[in-house]
């Protein structure tokens, strides 16, 4: 009887196993975790470049304008240099004021941006414009 109480041979084996299982279930999750982080911090990576997309936009009407009072925006969506698609148009309020629409665009993400932008003429030779003013306001896409 002595013999079946202290009989420990072979019980390594089961132990050595399970703590595998335990571990491989681990390592899977943390796996698991790993990958949804990754997919989360892409997607607001793209988020974030589409809104850099729009902001560069304003950038270039801005300056379109200050080399030509009567820039109207660009035909169509015009690539951008990290990635995005963006598109302007834009439209004379007055002799000094002008509606800026600004549709931008990054992987799955869309924004539109809208303003007024308050320009008075260099001088009456010329159309280059100095932009006394910019107010602009991010909308949701459509």
């Amino acid at each position: 009887m002595k013999k079946i109480i202290n009989n420990e041979k072979g019980f390594i084996l089961p132990l050595v196993l399970v703590v595998i299982a335990l571990l491989a279930g681990g390592v899977g999750y943390l796996l698991t975790q790993g990958m949804a982080e990754l997919k989360a911090n892409v997607q607001n990576q793209d988020y974030e470049l589409c809104i850099l997309t729009g902001k560069n936009a304003m950038a270039v009407a801005q300056s379109e304008l200050e080399n030509d009072i009567n820039y109207r925006g660009t035909s169509g969506m015009q690539p951008d240099e990290n990635g995005g698609n963006y598109s302007i148009v834009i439209t004379e309020v007055s002799e000094n004021c002008r509606f800026v629409d600004i549709k931008s665009n990054h992987g799955d993400f869309h924004k539109k941006f809208n303003g007024e932008i308050e320009i008075t003429p260099k001088n009456d030779e010329t159309s280059n414009g100095i932009v006394l003013k910019f107010k602009w306001k991010m909308l949701e896409a459509e």
